[in-house]
């Protein structure tokens, strides 16, 4: 999508509900910010699975991506991005360039409310309006609209469905799919094998590579993407 039908997009989708979504959403001028609440809007709104440009499939067909005991039963598929072998504190998080979704998730539909609610807070304290927003108003886009945004709205939605405190650690450093409530969470070697690191006898239990994320990273600079 460009810039304008992503604008019309949500304007039409969600102009009749979510007035205060679509205001705050079209006055944003930061690019990695729109791109990464574009991604779970659109997944709410539609399902299906997104992937972002730089990512590549390897080969396997997207409907042998879950398990077949699984199929029935999970609605949100999501992969660790940071989960295995790596030395010391580090945040354990989901990764957002590959994210299979039914329409109409209370995952996506927790981590939306959550960025906008965010959104409100950040421009009242810094006292500005929508669209003098900055990536340096913020303390890290990965935290903001990112990876780490996406992983605690979806525990924090599950521990809501599930009516029980839901923490990571219960489905961390894990080699095989994992499903949790309704979501299917799979491990490293899924979606970010470049980054994970597991011992030979460990290799043996692990699923293939579905898609390689490439690390573009075109947003990585002081305007967060490529300005109009």
């Amino acid at each position: 999508m460009t810039d304008d039908s992503s604008n019309a997009w949500v304007n039409k989708t969600f102009s009749a509900t979510r007035p205060d979504l679509v205001d705050a959403y079209l006055a944003l001028s930061v690019p990695i910010f729109k791109a990464d609440i574009l991604r779970y809007l659109l997944l709410w709104a539609e399902g299906g699975i997104w992937l972002d440009l730089d990512v590549s499939c390897n080969g396997i067909p997207m409907g042998a991506w879950i398990p077949a005991e699984y199929k029935a039963k999970a609605n949100l598929v999501v992969g660790w991005e940071f989960d295995h072998g790596h030395e010391g504190s580090y945040f354990h998080q989901l990764a957002s360039w590959t994210i299979m979704s039914v329409a109409r998730s209370p995952h996506m539909l927790q981590v939306i409310d959550d960025i906008f609610h965010d959104l409100k807070r950040v421009t009242a304290e810094q006292q500005i309006p929508v669209q003098n927003l900055t990536v340096a108003h913020v303390d890290d886009v990965v935290d903001f609209t990112g990876p780490r945004r996406l992983t605690r709205g979806i525990f924090a939605s599950l521990a809501k469905s599930m009516n029980t405190r839901i923490e990571p650690l219960e489905v961390q450093e894990i080699l095989q799919p994992r499903l949790i409530g309704d979501v299917l969470v799979l491990p490293g070697r899924s979606f970010a094998a470049s980054v994970n690191r597991y011992r030979p006898e460990e290799e043996q239990e692990l699923p293939p590579s579905l898609a390689t994320h490439h690390y573009a990273g075109s947003w990585k600079n002081d305007r967060g993407g490529e300005a109009r």
